[in-house]
């Protein structure tokens, strides 16, 4: 797996933040899903252990800043 990666002929290291960005914003909207279907179930004594709120707001904030940061290298004012 780690050999694909490396091997990915990369344009730019913006490239790198890009991908990583849009995989940690994946990784967000699952945790909202998640967190929405924890609060909309049935039976209310069964509690998650997961903390997707955190989740969520971490990788939406990492994510948010690689994408910027990828934005701001590919268009040359970087």
């Amino acid at each position: 797996m780690m050999d694909t990666i490396l091997a990915i002929d990369w344009q730019g290291p913006w490239q790198g933040m890009a991908a990583i960005g849009a995989g940690l914003l994946a990784v967000a909207i699952i945790a909202l899903v998640a967190e929405r279907r924890r609060q909309r179930r049935r039976n209310i004594d069964r509690v998650g252990c997961m903390p997707w709120t955190l989740i969520y707001v971490l990788c939406f904030f990492v994510g948010s800043i690689l994408l910027g940061g990828a934005l701001r290298t590919a268009l040359g004012s970087g």
